[in-house]
């Protein structure tokens, strides 16, 4: 009699972690469909968050000898993991040049309340030639007339609405334009006359929609393909992407940038610095949505993610040899 409770409790938890795996079967399942609908592409950015979890249920399981359970769940673990880590497996790259160009992009949240921690933070990083900012409204008018100084070179487009966007850079801009693409969102393509360097630098700042509707997926979609038409056009210019891009390294939109742009992502190594959003005290619990891209002939040297400055967004900053 004494052992039927803790059986029952048994049962109780057995039941629970069944319950768990199958949900992330299905989980899995709608990610790998990712392609055939916008709702389904959601399932594909929590690749580490399904990575961990499906090795607790396997773990779970296996203590509870629910053997075939454990094994779908191994299963699942061993098919997030390959993923998760061949993502952040170090990349090789050519051998670093003498030129560094350093980039801090962020999407500072259209109603940042205090946008002086920006420029105060900024004032101090001496090293950053490029400064994007996303989401710039006309609040951020203080913030690029204190960056004047060091950052004469201003491109600005500061709008009310999620997608103002605005370039302050401390190195000379060659040429400079703020378009819209055909789905209507605005971007800013520069180039920059960096020293050393006998053919200008290709920048390319960016901040496509978020897909939380089909018609809004469609247009991030549209978005992204038509910068990495206008990079992959560029190949001498040795292009950079930056930006809030919508999506994690685990979606199918994210491999069509990179594979139609030629560029490759910025990652540190073995690291999987979320960007958004920003939650107890930046504990990194969000996911990885703000990237930037270069051509292969440029060696990343550093990438930062960070501090927290007020946004729902966290701040990155790159580091380029050319």
């Amino acid at each position: 009699m004494s052992n039927a409770p803790a059986a029952t409790r048994k049962q109780r938890v057995v039941k629970r972690l069944v319950m768990l795996t199958v949900l992330l079967t299905v989980a899995t399942v709608c990610a790998a469909c990712a392609n055939f609908y916008w709702f389904l592409e959601l399932f594909t950015h929590f690749v580490p968050w399904y990575t961990g979890f499906a090795l607790l249920l396997a773990a779970g399981q296996a203590f509870a000898r629910e053997w075939r359970w454990a094994s779908v769940a191994a299963a699942l673990t061993l098919w997030h993991g390959f993923a998760l880590v061949s993502y952040l497996m170090p990349g090789s790259g050519p051998p670093a040049g003498n030129g560094r160009l350093t980039v801090f992009h962020y999407n500072a949240y259209l109603h940042h309340n205090e946008p002086h921690r920006i420029s105060a933070y900024l004032r101090r990083e001496k090293a950053v030639d490029v400064v994007v900012l996303l989401e710039a409204s006309p609040r951020f008018g203080g913030v690029l007339a204190a960056l004047k100084e060091t950052h004469p070179y201003q491109i600005t487009s500061l709008e009310d609405s999620p997608f103002g966007i605005a370039v302050a850079s401390r190195v000379p801009i060659d040429y400079g334009a703020i378009s819209r693409q055909p789905a209507g969102y605005p971007w800013i393509e520069l180039t920059l006359k960096l020293p050393g360097r006998t053919v200008p630098m290709a920048l390319y700042a960016i901040h496509p929609p978020p897909p939380v509707n089909a018609e809004l997926a469609a247009a991030r979609d549209e978005t992204l393909m038509f910068i990495a038409g206008k990079a992959a056009a560029k190949p001498a210019a040795t292009p950079i992407v930056v930006g809030d891009f919508n999506v994690t390294p685990w979606s199918p939109a994210f491999t069509r940038f990179e594979k139609v742009s030629g560029l490759k992502p910025a990652h540190a190594p073995w690291r999987m610095d979320n960007t958004w959003p920003v939650t107890f005290n930046n504990a990194n619990l969000g996911i990885a949505i703000d990237h930037s891209f270069a051509h292969p002939s440029l060696t990343l040297i550093k990438r930062v993610v960070g501090p927290d400055l007020g946004s729902d967004h966290m701040p990155v900053t790159v580091t380029y040899a050319y």
